[in-house]
């Protein structure tokens, strides 16, 4: 999820650096030193050099690069957001983890064979080691739904099966765990208070396949069958080639995540005390942001709550406020009916026309004005009565 909050303007970042290391400064954005400095640079804001901030600390003198014209091509480029007090303390939180991690971290080494290797392991070795069953053109063998999340051609695979021994062996001490979700496909690492997905992923190039003579006479003799009537199967030439390197790729965790690459000079197996204090801390950083999703989600439940009672607060008022005024109208169409009727009487006493029937229809619409009235509890016969149904011709 994106941070909300104002990004922090070219001069006040670049008064910042000058007033503080660049180490000190980057936690307060959430980055890394290397990442501040690289934001600095695309903003055109010049940095302390090396030993900068070693000449202050002796009180020799120093020169402050002043900040330099805005770049053309930096023009619509902003700083980054400041963290929130809970942002930082969230990753004051993960940094103290990662260097307690590291500072314990024994020495992890990848050993030359498999020694009384982890149940996973040990089953992805059996599962992996199988001579059938492999339909990728490249020879990747990976079966992520039975056993760990391993995708290496076969030369590769031993080495494979080793590092992902010694790097779960390494994190068991941490309360770490791992374990394969059948249904997605996945392997876990569990710990920490979060859950963490984990692969291992041999680089495979390809290129595109140069059709071999053998292939050519095949694909001819496919199309010569045409002229004789007899037409036979297009022979399956590839259309690349897949070259292996052997070079693997560990990934741990989707968001936040880690990634481990080999490289040309060092393999990942020489960095796997570092990469098991990193997991502990992308652990650390997981469970972190599952916190405040959680709050963040409880924050906002309360005020889909608050909305809701003051939206039905609001509803009830305006329903009592509509009885209101029909209860006003239905006492004043009452009162009315009352003169009317007081009206007819008083002229049929002094015309000497109060008959019998006009006194019957006198009492009759004085019970209407009382039923009417919401003042008074009378019920009516034939009008509070449910309504009639009409008949049905196919009833009877």
């Amino acid at each position: 999820m994106r941070r909300q909050g104002t990004p922090i303007s070219r001069e006040a970042l670049y008064e910042e650096v000058w007033t503080d290391a660049v180490t000190v400064v980057a936690p307060r954005y959430g980055l890394s030193d290397v990442g501040l400095v690289k934001i600095c640079k695309k903003l055109g804001i010049p940095v302390p050099p090396r030993g900068y901030w070693a000449k202050v600390k002796a009180g020799r003198p120093t020169r402050k690069v002043p900040l330099p014209a805005l770049p053309a091509g930096a023009r619509g480029l902003t700083g980054p957001i400041p963290l929130s007090e809970q942002e930082a303390a969230t990753h004051a939180r993960v940094r103290d983890a990662l260097q307690q991690t590291r500072e314990s971290q024994p020495s992890v080494s990848v050993p030359d064979e498999l020694v009384d290797p982890h149940p996973l392991v040990r089953a992805a070795a059996a599962r992996l080691k199988r001579r059938d069953g492999w339909d990728h053109p490249a020879g990747v063998r990976s079966a992520p739904k039975e056993v760990l999340d391993l995708q290496v051609t076969r030369n590769a695979l031993d080495r494979a099966l080793r590092l992902a021994d010694t790097l779960l062996k390494a994190l068991e001490p941490g309360g770490f765990t791992a374990q394969v979700d059948e249904e997605k496909g996945e392997t876990l690492l569990v710990g920490g208070g979060t859950t963490l997905t984990i692969s291992i992923v041999e680089q495979v190039t390809r290129t595109s396949h140069t059709p071999t003579r053998a292939e050519v006479r095949a694909r001819d003799r496919y199309y010569d069958s045409f002229r004789v009537g007899a037409r036979g199967e297009y022979p399956n030439i590839p259309q690349f080639d897949w070259h292996p390197t052997g070079r693997l790729t560990l990934t741990v965790g989707s968001w936040p995540s880690r990634k481990w690459n080999d490289t040309e000079r060092s393999f990942i197996d020489s960095r796997l005390s570092g990469i098991v204090a990193a997991i502990v801390g992308l652990a650390e950083a997981k469970c972190a942001k599952e916190e405040e999703e959680e709050r963040r989600r409880r924050t906002y439940e309360e005020a889909r709550a608050q909305y809701e009672a003051q939206v039905r607060a609001r509803n009830e008022e305006r329903r009592q406020l509509r009885s209101l005024f029909r209860d006003a109208s239905r006492l004043q169409r009452a009162n009315r009916l009352r003169e009317f009727i007081a009206a007819v009487e008083d002229r049929a006493h002094r015309d000497g026309e109060l008959t019998q029937e006009k006194q019957q229809w006198i009492e009759w619409a004085r019970a209407k004005a009382d039923w009417i009235d919401p003042l008074v509890r009378r019920s009516d016969q034939i009008l509070d009565a449910p309504e009639p149904e009409a008949p049905s011709f196919w009833r009877f």
